[in-house]
């Protein structure tokens, strides 16, 4: 090896070692294929997720004592004030459910889960995944009774689809 070949080894060594430093200075930096949701939900307002707190009481309360349309004015103003909040979507699903609707209760429970991924992550103190597989399962055999009512409906068909990428969702939520 010449003097030249030691140089070049050298040189290799410390762009290695420069590069692993800069490597590990990035690693705490938000990742741009970082869920928006999630940076969002990270910077959420805490004067908001505490009326949501107090108004989610509230709901439970009135849905539990049947005072439904209380709770539907109360959740839709909810809704309005917060659109981009999971917890207001999530409470009309749960009325939804107590109306014995459970085709429209996925589709809020899946708005729910769009604004909100930790709704089914169950490492979090939000996660509902038990009682939104028995929410869709409900929705299943409301769909498949429509079905065999009406054969011919393609609209019913693709509500079937949802449901199966919903059960998907479900199954999935761990990554």
């Amino acid at each position: 090896m010449d003097s030249f070949d030691k140089a070049s080894v050298a040189a290799l060594v410390v762009l290695g070692l420069a590069s692993s430093v800069v490597i590990m200075g990035h690693r705490s930096e938000v990742k741009p294929d970082q869920n928006k949701v999630q940076r969002l939900a990270a910077q959420e307002d805490p004067a908001a997720r505490m009326e949501l707190d107090n108004a989610g009481k509230l709901i439970r309360n009135l849905l539990e004592a049947g005072s439904l349309s209380q709770a539907e004015a109360l959740i839709g103003e909810l809704i309005r004030k917060h659109p981009y909040q999971g917890a207001p979507h999530m409470f009309m699903g749960d009325l939804l459910m107590r109306k014995q609707d459970p085709v429209r209760a996925m589709y809020a429970y899946q708005q729910a889960i769009d604004l909100n991924p930790d709704y089914l992550d169950k490492k979090t103190p939000l996660f509902q995944g038990k009682k939104l597989k028995v929410a869709v399962g409900e929705a299943l055999t409301e769909i498949e009774s429509r079905i065999r009512k009406d054969p011919g409906n393609g609209s019913l068909k693709g509500e079937k689809k949802v449901i199966y990428y919903f059960y998907r969702r479900i199954a999935g939520s761990c990554g």
